[in-house]
């Protein structure tokens, strides 16, 4: 693991001390070195300046970093090969030729300052997709940043609450990229710098997902298989790099991709890590995960996780996720990174974003609404109907709004029946569970009516896939990753977030993505003859709802507990009603789906943190105005 801070008082003051003591949050991350210069101190992981030659006279970078063109940025700067030179180093000697554009020849997953003292600047980025956490504190004295929000806070931040970010919680959802739970930290954005002066602070956008053409249709599957097994290969550099196995499409073709890498360079069998629920109703997977355990070479391990309590150990997950975090099944995944480093594995390649970079491909049914291909939106459907286990016509009906006729009718019929069909209660256990006047005074519902997906009819898939990539959703699930699997010593290892690789994707047709009924169909194409195919064909997943609900089910009346014995302490964020609604239908099977069952979750982590923070948010104003 790598990690990183910077410190700069931008009065001019010397920084001679880091406040606090706050870089102990930082030590189980390896951070160890720590460097000097005037107004401004750096600690990171190793700390790195120019290759030498160079001629500035002082330029340090902290950084949380791995690159994957490690080797064309040898190339590019006239180096030889130099394995051994950290990644940082290289960083350095980008600025030091390219100064700030020196983010155009960086790929892989980073965050990092830098400190020009000839320009008295210091300049930082994040990746594009947001992989590396970057957090930072902004005003006229003084830029903090660093790696995670409890280095800041441990640094003498205040821990007051930022109304956006407790509203955003309680609504379970995230609305923007930059805000957090505390008003005095922000995040810097995926695919942003920020330049810091004396004078200034600037963030700017530095790069923007945008389609490429793509190849030759000859060529798809092949240039996707490369780009894949590059992006594994790139990310097995560790020799103790494990991989996550859920017996799920994603995963399986990670594992089965690294096992033939380490194969073909003779090493050891690849350790895979499952969880197991073989006493939970309609679990499938262990099947799947078995066929992929003999096709390949593993060393097998697995973590029974059939009696895990959604509740179980809040405070110290609580205190991992610096304050409140929105992940539901977060336990159970945190579980398997400490089993993980237990078994002695360092890093883990994990399957998180294949859904999002492949694309099932949902817009095509769009695409062939649009063009009256009536038959193919059918035969399209019928495959998406049985991933989803609905009716062939439920997903087709939507898109028949194309038809001149059906649309008409439908949109009569919509003005007639709304007034009749609406909630009495209004309880949607979302925006409705807001606190009404924190949901007015932050204008909730209209930010996150801005982000929720576009329903319109005529969006392409490519429209929709982008939508996807570029949302607030996809860094925020980064950082939370992150904090746990730091929190066990583990490194988290994403190959289908290389940059690369989610390129050529977006470029696609929507026929590469939905093609046959099957979603993700370059996917299934490119590992033919690499994955068993009961699960390359494989439309189903398991649902954890079921389980999720039955553990939570049983924590039924200590949630009707908090809310009658907390209701001064949750009353300025939650709408109590609402919230007992939520708690009342834990046991009603999926009459409401999940979102009750989500909201208690929610209840129940905010409440545990508003007492555990009762003494030390002494800036805090509540949503009613008073100071807590």
């Amino acid at each position: 693991m790598t990690a990183f801070a910077a410190l700069f008082h931008r009065d001019g003051r010397p920084a001679d001390r880091w406040p606090n003591g706050g870089l102990a949050a930082l030590r189980q991350r390896g951070v160890s070195h720590i460097a000097r210069n005037g107004p401004v101190m750096l600690a990171g992981t190793a700390m790195e300046a120019p290759f030498p030659g160079t001629a500035r006279p002082v330029l340090i970078v902290a950084a949380d970093v791995r690159l994957d063109n490690r080797a064309e940025i040898e190339a590019g700067l006239g180096l030889p090969p130099c394995p051994h030179l950290p990644d940082a180093s290289l960083i350095a000697a980008l600025y030091d030729r390219h100064g700030p554009d020196c983010t155009a020849y960086l790929l892989g997953d980073f965050a990092f300052l830098l400190w020009d003292e000839k320009e008295r600047m210091l300049f930082g980025a994040r990746d594009h997709f947001g992989v590396r956490p970057f957090y930072y504190h902004s005003t006229r004295g003084l830029f903090m940043a660093a790696t995670t929000i409890g280095t800041l806070l441990q640094s003498g931040i205040s821990p007051a609450i930022d109304d956006v970010g407790m509203a955003d919680f309680v609504a379970g959802a995230v609305a923007d990229t930059s805000g957090t739970l505390y008003r005095h930290i922000r995040r810097l954005p995926p695919g942003h710098s920020v330049l810091v002066t004396e004078g200034d602070v600037r963030i700017q956008r530095y790069w923007e997902l945008t389609p490429q053409e793509p190849p030759p249709e000859k060529d798809w599957t092949d240039h996707f298989r490369h780009l894949f097994e590059q992006a594994v290969a790139c990310r097995m550099a560790d020799g103790a790099t494990g991989a996550l196995l859920s017996g799920g499409l994603d995963s399986s073709s990670i594992a089965m991709t690294a096992t033939r890498i380490g194969e073909a360079q003779d090493r050891p069998p690849l350790p895979s890590l499952s969880m197991t629920f073989d006493a939970t109703p309609g679990w499938s997977d262990g099947p799947f995960i078995q066929s992929i355990v003999r096709a390949g070479r593993f060393s097998a391990q697995y973590l029974p996780s059939d009696d895990h309590d959604p509740l179980h150990d809040m405070d110290a997950m609580l205190d991992e996720q610096d304050g409140l975090y929105l992940a539901y099944n977060h336990g159970v995944s945190r579980r398997l990174y400490h089993h993980a480093s237990r078994a002695g594995t360092t890093s883990l390649l994990d399957g998180h974003g294949g859904d999002e970079v492949v694309s099932h491909g949902f817009g095509r049914l769009n695409e062939l609404a649009m063009a009256h291909r009536w038959a193919s939106l059918w035969r399209e459907s019928r495959g998406v109907a049985q991933l989803f286990g609905g009716s062939t016509w439920q997903v087709a009906a939507p898109h028949l709004d194309h038809v001149l006729t059906i649309r008409k009718i439908r949109q009569r019929w919509r003005r007639m029946s709304s007034p009749r069909l609406a909630s009495p209660s209004g309880q949607n256990f979302t925006t409705a569970l807001i606190a009404p006047d924190l949901a007015r005074r932050t204008a909730t519902q209209a930010r996150h009516d801005a982000i929720a997906p576009s329903r319109s009819a005529y969006q392409t898939e490519q429209q929709r896939h982008l939508a996807i990539l570029t949302g607030p959703h996809q860094p925020y699930a980064f950082e939370i990753l992150d904090r746990a699997a730091a929190a066990a010593g583990i490194g988290l290892l994403f190959p289908f977030y290389d940059r690369r690789l989610v390129d050529f994707c977006l470029s696609l047709p929507a026929s590469a993505k939905l093609a046959k009924g099957y979603p993700r169909a370059i996917l299934r194409d490119a590992m033919a003859g690499t994955l068993p195919d009961p699960v390359r064909l494989r439309r189903d997943k398991f649902d954890f709802s079921g389980q999720f609900r039955a553990g939570m089910a049983r924590q039924r009346g200590r949630l009707q507990n908090v809310l009658d014995g907390q209701e001064d302490m949750l009353a300025p964020y939650v709408d109590l009603d609402v919230a007992r609604a939520a708690v009342a239908r834990l046991d009603q099977a999926d009459a409401e789906g999940t979102a009750p069952l989500f909201a208690a979750w929610r209840i129940a982590l905010l409440s545990r943190w508003l007492a555990r923070s009762a003494h030390s948010i002494p800036e805090t104003v509540s949503a009613c105005g008073r100071t807590r």
